[in-house]
């Protein structure tokens, strides 16, 4: 367990000193800038996200609303064909009780 600690500790220290050595250079520098740069400006500013996102929740709300009216009125479908079933039976139980069934 201590040799792996170790070998742990090594690890970072190299990399923390590949770094610290990478960004003294002035070459690396100046690219590892560039590149944050450009990634930086690649980024969508925070009021456009914040917009995007609330274009998509109105477009989510919108779309689960209708979500719900359409449930409804398929419930409510469902219900009156129930009905409507049921009472034909009731019709048709009554015919065949009327002729000795």
């Amino acid at each position: 367990m201590k040799r792996r600690i170790a070998g742990f500790l090594v690890a970072v220290v190299a990399v923390v000193t590949g770094v610290f050595v990478l960004l003294r250079a002035e070459k690396p520098r100046r690219y590892l800038q560039a590149r944050y740069k450009q990634v930086r400006d690649a980024l969508p500013e925070p009021k456009q996200v914040r917009r995007s996102a609330q274009k998509v929740a109105t477009r989510v709300s919108h779309l689960a609303n209708g979500a719900k009216g359409t449930t409804k009125q398929a419930i409510n479908k469902v219900k009156h064909t129930g009905s409507d079933l049921a009472e034909k039976a009731k019709q048709l139980t009554a015919v065949g009780s009327r002729n000795g069934r």
